[in-house]
């Protein structure tokens, strides 16, 4: 599979040359998705349904929402189990993600979310077949599934879909792929029930297409980095959809980065890479390597006692009580449809 670093033009403020160019490949890619909706039948599961996913092609923060808003379900009482398609595996029927699983065999984003929710004992089931996949959950005891990546996922259907835009980066250059970051035209924004702009930036969703009697957050996001990486040289390097964003954070954390490098979303790690990320690091005075939870996910298995020990994975931490507040937000809106926990009374007015 060929992956490709997220094009700089995307996020411009105005497209240039090569997004008009690609503007007719764009227009055609938004009409075949606006077909597959309309063609595609929603099938309904016994159980509520909340979508968490993007209009954009990566760096949202979408992850690790998913792992926040999991744990607060928990703590509120609810089984819910994370419904993902496990990126990269070419997996059709459905697996429940354990810790023996590599990433070829259910992808980076299922294996983060189950090792941060192992202790919750909440289920990630991963397969292309969500349908299938939420069957399995709630056989298994979920009653409530969260489906990861699940915007421009029209088979299952939900009750509630929240979406997630990078506050700084919001929709780019406004145009869809490959001209832009978009995977919809603009407007598919509103169609979702919530909107949580993640991270710094703006802290309002004027000048989208959002409707201004919907419910949105902003949800700011920092690096949960260790005080001993504040004062010795870091060499940050990561595979994501906004490599930027992730070194902005460490600057913004007072880190003193000596060499970033940047690698392809998802980019399938190999003993090469890693050779010469220690070797970088070695001749830039001994740095130690940080990335994120995603990458080290695609990193760990060649590692060995020695190299661990230089590779850091910087967690991203959200804000709980907007997290706490967006749960009261998507729990609302599962009570408008119907949807309680058993024992849990009808709210009133």
């Amino acid at each position: 599979m060929t992956r490709l670093r997220t094009p700089r033009f995307w996020y411009r403020p105005r497209p240039g040359l090569r997004a008009r160019l690609l503007q007719p490949a764009g227009w055609l890619y938004g009409r075949a998705v606006a077909w597959h909706r309309a063609s595609t039948r929603p099938e309904r599961l016994p159980l509520p349904v909340v979508s968490i996913g993007n209009i954009t092609l990566g760096g949202t923060g979408k992850t690790p929402l998913v792992i926040a808003l999991a744990r607060e379900l928990v703590g509120r009482g609810w089984r819910p189990a994370v419904i993902s398609r496990g990126y990269g595996s070419g997996r059709r029927q459905p697996l429940q993600v354990r810790p023996a699983h590599g990433v070829a065999a259910v992808g980076d984003e299922a294996l983060e979310i189950a090792a941060a929710l192992a202790g919750e004992g909440v289920a990630v089931w991963v397969g292309s077949d969500r349908v299938a996949s939420g069957r399995c959950a709630l056989a298994a005891g979920a009653d409530l599934l969260l489906l990861d990546d699940g915007l421009q996922h029209w088979r299952l259907a939900r009750d509630c879909d929240l979406t997630v835009l990078d506050a700084r980066q919001r929709l780019g250059n406004g145009l869809t792929f490959p001209a832009g970051p978009l995977r919809e035209p603009a407007t598919a924004l509103a169609r979702a029930q919530l909107l949580v702009l993640s991270g710094d930036g703006a802290a309002d969703p004027a000048g989208l297409p959002w409707p201004r009697h919907r419910a949105w957050l902003a949800l700011p996001a920092r690096l949960a980095l260790p005080e001993a990486l504040r004062t010795v040289p870091l060499l940050a390097f990561c595979g994501i959809g906004l490599p930027a964003k992730f070194f902005a954070a460490l600057r913004q954390e007072g880190c003193r980065l000596v060499a970033c490098e940047e690698f392809a979303d998802h980019h399938p790690y190999a003993l090469g890479d890693l050779e010469r990320l220690l070797a970088l690091a070695q001749a830039k005075g001994n740095a130690t390597l940080v990335t994120t939870v995603k990458d080290w996910q695609r990193l760990a298995p060649l590692l060995d006692s020695r190299s661990a020990a230089r590779v850091q994975a910087i967690p991203l931490q959200l804000e709980g009580a907007v997290v706490a507040r967006l749960a009261e937000l998507v729990l609302a809106r599962l009570a408008e449809r119907g949807w309680l926990r058993a024992g849990e009374a009808r709210p009133h007015g």
